[in-house]
């Protein structure tokens, strides 16, 4: 008898985090599942492939940069404070900067390439993920 009430205590154990009790699984801020707490002014740019530049705003100043791409290749940012309210990557085919936290101002210089351009900035903010991006013609 007390081998089986020791083995059934043994198992509870076991399956007891299966049965968690986390109601939040469903709930709205599930891990990258949050409502927009960046609240962009917009989402997406299209420049012709003259030097053009766009200013997009956030409601929120609490976002940080989680990265920025040129064609999908990664800019580094090793050398830029991303959660700071201002700060400035330049790059010899674009710009970007931060002012007062909220104000996003991106400059992409002239396309010389026989080919389109993209540039993707990814802002994150809890577990809430967005980004902005802007397409420039060839």
């Amino acid at each position: 008898m007390k081998l089986k009430l020791i083995f059934g205590l043994l198992l509870s154990i076991m399956f007891l985090p299966l049965a968690s009790c986390d109601s939040d699984k469903n709930g709205p801020n599930i891990e990258g599942k949050w409502d927009d707490n960046i609240k962009l002014s917009q989402k997406t740019a299209n420049f012709s492939s003259e030097s053009n530049s766009v200013t997009i705003t956030s409601e929120y100043d609490g976002w940080w940069l989680n990265g920025i791409a040129l064609n999908k290749v990664g800019v580094d940012l090793s050398n830029i404070n991303k959660i700071s309210k201002d700060f400035v990557v330049t790059n010899s085919e674009f710009q970007v900067e931060r002012k007062d936290g909220k104000t996003i101002i991106i400059t992409m210089n002239k396309n010389a390439t026989n080919a389109e351009r993209v540039l993707s900035i990814s802002l994150q903010n809890g577990d809430f993920f967005n980004s902005i991006n802007v397409v420039q013609a060839k």
